[in-house]
């Protein structure tokens, strides 16, 4: 039903039909792979392919420059998201249990699913065109409705309360407060862009006002501009609340269910953070996820650390896979120094604590 949807909307209401050939060529190479290359290359071989692929309708788009034109890559760069992580669970599954962290255990796809649950997973219209990206398993969970069940020797009286023969617990009032919360952002991002908008900062009149002044409207230029993705993030999270999928699971001790699985950004978190590693941890979480899970470890050789290499390639995949304005490789080339830069000098405040109190 709900890729039903998703053709809907791309075919039916923006006439995506260039769209759905990038989507289809996207995922059907990417599940060949899958099934097909056998070997520790497998998952390597699928990122190389999905992040080219990707690559050229960045620039296609870029090269194009049309603002106002429906695209494709915001889909693609998700779908990116969810296949590369779909080729690393099923190598996963090809290995022995033993040479696997409990995290990847968990995400492991032992047996590769029918053409028909890839295609709802690919298409799932939730997070068809913003995010957020999630695993497979989570999917299939939540399709068999494995995610719903109480652990074993939990009180009854704790389950959340369904509807009718339901399996999932009710979500309408949870998801309407995640839609509304998206709209006031989005409201308030439409009040103050007309006041503080990219253009107003690059003529005489900015420089006109004094030191303090330029300083508070390029704080709220930056404010303003992360309110479009405050909005968005919130709607979809409230989509994907509204389907079940976001069921995170019971409070045993209170009863109170956790919709936040696919939570993707915590706009207090940002805009209170103390230190880049704070602000980078709040904003566009299940990216940032995936970054960890299939770049920062996966670069990192078993038995070591992940140290700046693996910060480095976190950092610049991550530019590669917004695009290629230079803006993208300047922030985050940067981020990375400032993210090593913070964790060394945690470090050395940690032993000089250590030290310190050891005397």
């Amino acid at each position: 039903m709900l890729y039903r949807v998703s053709s809907f909307y791309l075919v039916g209401l923006f006439d995506l039909w260039v769209g759905v050939r990038t989507l289809a060529i996207t995922s059907t190479v990417a599940y060949c792979i899958a099934k097909y290359v056998q070997g520790p290359f497998m998952p390597w071989i699928g990122f190389v392919f999905l992040m080219g692929h990707l690559s050229l309708n960045q620039l296609s788009r870029q090269f194009r420059n049309n603002p106002g034109e429906v695209d494709i890559t915001g889909a693609q760069m998700v779908l990116v998201m969810k296949l590369t992580a779909f080729c690393w669970n099923v190598a996963d599954g090809r290995l022995p249990e033993k040479d696997l962290s409990e995290d990847q255990r968990e995400r492991a796809i032992k047996q590769l699913p029918s053409l028909l649950d890839f295609a709802g997973y690919v298409l799932f219209f939730p997070s068809l065109w913003a995010g957020p990206a999630f695993d497979y398993v989570d999917y299939k969970r939540w399709i068999d409705t494995t995610m719903f069940e109480m652990p074993a020797g939990s009180d009854p009286a704790r389950k959340p309360p369904t509807k009718k023969k339901r399996k999932i617990p009710r979500s309408g009032t949870p998801a309407a407060w995640k839609a509304a919360t998206g709209l006031f952002w989005i409201l308030l991002f439409l009040r103050l862009s007309g006041s503080y908008y990219p253009d107003l900062f690059l003529g005489d009149k900015f420089m006109a006002y004094g030191f303090f002044k330029r300083i508070f409207m390029l704080h709220m230029l930056g404010f303003t501009s992360r309110l479009k993705y405050y909005g968005v993030w919130s709607l979809t999270e409230g989509a994907c609340i509204l389907s079940g999928v976001g069921y995170k699971g019971v409070d045993l001790t209170t009863g109170k269910v956790s919709w936040d699985r696919l939570r993707n950004v915590n706009p207090w978190g940002v805009e209170s953070a103390q230190n880049s590693r704070a602000y980078l941890a709040n904003w566009n979480i299940n990216t940032n996820n995936w970054l960890r899970n299939y770049i920062y470890l996966r670069v990192t050789p078993k038995g070591k650390k992940p140290g700046f290499r693996a910060s480095m390639a976190t950092f610049v995949t991550s530019a590669f896979w917004h695009g290629f304005y230079p803006g993208y490789y300047l922030s985050f080339v940067l981020a990375s120094f400032v993210q090593t830069v913070a964790k060394s000098k945690f470090q050395c405040a940690v032993k000089s604590y250590v030290l310190t109190d050891n005397s």
